[in-house]
């Protein structure tokens, strides 16, 4: 259970995830702080600090007496920017930010990294999972500054918590849904049988994810872990195995994958942080084309 008392940080509580987040948060009857350089409406009795989150300096007082933070601010994709652009950009705001919380004494951060980098999702060359189901410890191959960006996040938070001590959570995760997005990709697949390969059929509702960020906040035992965040499902009507003998056949299939079974595997997350899917698109709206 999160300490009602102490503030949760959430840096990027602006954007869809971070908004996402602040109302889980909120509604649990969480205090919730926000940070983002743009103002924005949020939830009543969530303070929004508007900056931006490359000076640790400015990030002090701001986490001071925090209960852990939430890091989501960042160039979200690589069509956001150049590469060059997108990783000075995200990774000078994840030191600034682990720093921030080091020096203040913040016990837990919180912080999104992607399936980008494990280089299957974009980049110049399509490249296919070496095995599945895909756990935290395959290999990261980027291809782009944004996924090259992750992998440095993710490194930079190793070293504080080698440095300082910090406990630190990164959560890897593939497309993000909502509702009407997630149609529009099912109809997309349907008509373009194999468009999702190269995202392997993946994605993780928004709301989903807030929860994973949430449990990541208040689950005891965690020095530096990374944790692995899906839907239990595809966004196909194709079989799992199928997809993979279809689009991927060099992937060694390491165990079952069983009707439309995620190809990614979120057990780490359900041991550790209790932490289960709930939504599947097949049980929402009816997709029809």
């Amino acid at each position: 259970m999160i300490d009602r008392q102490e503030a949760v940080v959430v840096t990027g509580s602006a954007g869809r995830l971070g908004r996402a987040v602040v109302e889980h948060l909120a509604a649990a009857g969480v205090r919730v702080v926000g940070v983002d350089r743009e103002a924005a409406p949020a939830p009543p009795g969530v303070r929004v600090h508007t900056m931006p989150v490359r000076d640790p300096g400015a990030l002090r007082p701001v986490f001071r007496g925090a209960r852990a933070v939430i890091h989501l601010a960042a160039m979200p994709n690589p069509r956001t920017g150049p590469g060059h652009t997108i990783y000075t950009t995200n990774t000078a705001a994840t030191y600034a930010v682990l720093d921030a919380a080091a020096e203040e004494g913040v016990p837990r951060v919180v912080t999104a990294s992607s399936g980008s980098m494990l280089g299957i999702s974009g980049g110049p060359h399509d490249l296919s999972p070496l095995y599945a189901p895909l756990d935290e410890e395959h290999p990261a191959r980027p291809q782009d500054g944004y996924a090259l960006s992750k992998q440095a996040d993710e490194a930079a938070c190793a070293m504080f918590h080698r440095a300082t001590g910090l406990s630190v959570a990164a959560l890897r995760f593939p497309a993000i849904g909502t509702s009407g997005l997630l149609r529009e990709r099912v109809l997309r697949e349907r008509a373009e049988p194999g468009f999702l390969r190269r995202g392997l059929w993946a994605y993780v509702e928004v709301r989903d994810l807030a929860r994973a960020f949430a449990a990541a906040v208040a689950a005891d035992g965690i020095g530096w872990e990374v944790f692995a965040v899906a839907a239990g499902d595809t966004l196909s009507d194709v079989p799992t195995e199928e997809l993979l003998r279809r689009h991927h056949p060099d992937t060694i299939i390491r165990r079952p994958l069983p009707g439309h079974t995620s190809v990614w595997d979120t057990g780490k997350a359900a041991r550790m942080l209790g932490w289960r899917p709930e939504f599947t698109w097949r049980e929402a709206e009816p997709v029809s084309a």
